[in-house]
């Protein structure tokens, strides 16, 4: 696995919506700066509901923040 070269206090993660489900999208992380397992991403897939994606217009593109809580 790789490493990232300093520690950082979060990291910011671009997905994009791939495929729906009956009450989820279903969005599939983008290659970037601060993807850092061995296949490139750090997360992967995300499933969010379609009710919580309308309260914020419904986007093809998301963007989620991961940092100690």
């Amino acid at each position: 696995m790789t490493t990232p070269e300093r520690e950082m206090d979060k990291l910011e993660l671009t997905f994009t919506r791939e495929r729906e489900t009956k009450r989820a999208v279903v969005f599939n992380e983008q290659l970037g700066d601060q993807a850092y397992s061995e296949r490139a991403v750090a997360v992967g897939y995300v499933y969010i509901q379609k009710e919580a994606l309308q309260l914020i217009g419904n986007p093809d593109k998301v963007k989620i923040t991961v940092e100690p809580a």
